[in-house]
């Protein structure tokens, strides 16, 4: 429990260990019977005089830094090297081009105050939310990442990283129990209970997320980002 003291207002942001469910309600449950067992056993020696149940300081379904400092849900990181020869062959560029590319992307977003450094993983983790059930407007806490490169001098080998801080996701409970999203999460072993498949859900997501955004960089690169969604109707 950590306490904001804002006027004359007390912000009290919980922390939970939820296990294998990405635990929303659960949080919401047991701080409500926290804060009602606070209010009647400590009224009247603190002038308690009421609560509310959400104060905007847990970011719930929002983008901000609190969620980057102090990950809410799975905190991920995920990295992979694409080798001169692979770049030239799958991606249509050279990994100096490529990496090229990435800076020029980095430079503009900061010029223009974009929260966060990515390409678009955020396509990604949208649908695979929806498709192994976790809530859609969640997307909103997970957009933030963090996208590195790195160009080896000698080699000319380019390693990129993603970091996910805030994933809040599940494998138990809400979505997860419909059919279809259980069959979804069957298929990435990800079903059932235990850390082990939670943590692999969020490592798949920042996994391919970090591949979509090596893809659209290339994309962009050999300039083939606009034909693409012409011809897909994207």
């Amino acid at each position: 429990m950590q306490p904001t003291v804002i006027g004359s207002k007390v912000h009290v942001l919980c922390s939970y260990s939820c296990g294998s469910a990405a635990g929303q309600n659960m949080v919401t449950k047991a701080t409500q019977h926290a804060c009602e067992m606070l209010r009647h056993s400590l009224a009247h020696k603190y002038s308690i005089r009421g609560f509310l149940i959400e104060g905007q300081l847990a970011s719930d379904k929002k983008p901000s830094w609190g969620n980057v400092k102090k990950p809410r849900g799975v905190e991920t990181l995920v990295w992979g090297t694409i080798s001169p020869d692979a770049c030239r062959e799958v991606l249509g560029c050279t990994t100096d081009q490529l990496y090229a590319t990435q800076q020029i992307l980095k430079e503009g977003g900061i010029r223009n105050g974009q929260f966060g450094c990515n390409v678009n993983p955020i396509n990604i983790i949208a649908a695979m939310f929806i498709a192994t059930g976790q809530d859609p407007a969640s997307t909103a806490e997970a957009s933030w990442s963090h996208l590195t490169s790195e160009l080896h001098p000698k080699t000319g080998a380019l390693t990129m990283s993603l970091y996910l801080p805030s994933l809040p996701v599940g494998t138990i409970g809400g979505g997860t129990g419909l059919p279809m999203q259980r069959e979804a999460l069957k298929m990435l072993k990800c079903d059932g209970e235990g850390a082990e498949q939670k943590q692999r859900l969020a490592g798949l997501i920042a996994a391919f997320g970090l591949a979509l955004d090596v893809s659209t960089s290339a994309a962009v690169t050999n300039d083939t980002f606009t034909a693409s969604h012409m011809r897909l109707g994207r």
